[in-house]
């Protein structure tokens, strides 16, 4: 059982103390002192009060805070990282690129890594990059820990951009998807219990059935759309919309803003 340490205890360190406790030794860093004490209860792992003690012996340093925190944080922790045989570390915050990190500390093992919000459940998937420094064992630790929440995908560091468009911001975009049906069901007259049931288990019932099938959404979409029948109709409303065109916008409106994000 190696030792990893977990700097930031909010949903996403959370998450990733749920799926590596049983495996691993935790100790967690995290500011708030309700938040600690809470995580301390529920999971029982080591808290540290001081994030020199909580970085020192580690194998491993996961930075869970927001990115606007980092450059401080590291300031306090750079000299204790930056030694022989010092920790793999694992940033999930978003737009900082593995430069930033060698840049204030060193050579230094960086991974980078985008995880999702289904990562919460153990359902999500992460998208990693390592930094010129990170060998291809130290991408293979981070894959393994990272997979103890989901599911995993090595990438180019210049396509995580585009990763965050589409996986990291991705949940959102069904979240809306589903508020807006089960609206638009509500107008047909359905109670929220009912149009909750329906779109949920319609939702839930075609992801599994688009996992397991050996047919592609196009294909599935087309076995259900009979010619001149009620899917045909509301087809025929996406289509005069331009939703394909608006997807597309999307992502590339998420893409532009993660790469300013990182600049």
């Amino acid at each position: 059982m190696s030792k990893i340490t977990i700097i930031g205890g909010g949903n996403m360190g959370e998450a990733l103390i749920k799926g590596l406790r049983k495996a691993h030794r935790i100790s967690v860093f995290e500011i708030n002192t309700a938040r600690a004490k809470y995580l301390k209860q529920k999971y029982k792992v080591s808290i540290k009060d001081n994030i020199h003690c909580a970085v020192d012996d580690a194998k491993v340093v996961i930075f869970a805070v927001k990115p606007q925190d980092m450059a401080g944080l590291l300031d306090h922790v750079g000299a204790m990282i930056n030694r022989p045989h010092g920790p793999l570390l694992i940033s999930i915050a978003a737009g900082l690129t593995t430069k930033f990190f060698e840049k204030r500390l060193g050579r230094v093992r960086v991974v980078r890594a985008m995880p999702n919000m289904p990562t919460l459940i153990g359902e999500g998937i992460t998208a990693l990059c390592a930094g010129q420094y990170a060998s291809s064992k130290d991408l293979a630790v981070a894959q393994k820990i990272l997979s103890s929440v989901g599911k995993t995908m090595v990438v180019k560091e210049k396509d995580i951009d585009a990763v965050t468009a589409v996986s990291g911001s991705g949940p959102a975009y069904v979240f809306l998807f589903v508020e807006q049906w089960m609206a638009a069901a509500r107008a047909l007259g359905f109670k929220d219990v009912q149009a909750r049931a329906l779109v949920y288990q319609t939702l839930t019932g075609s992801a599994h059935l688009l996992e397991k099938s050996v047919f592609d959404a196009g294909t599935l979409r087309a076995k259900v759309t009979s010619k001149g029948g009620t899917t045909q109709a509301a087809m025929n409303v996406f289509s005069q919309a331009r939703f394909d065109h608006i997807m597309k916008k999307v992502l590339s409106a998420a893409k532009k803003r993660a790469s300013e994000l990182a600049k």
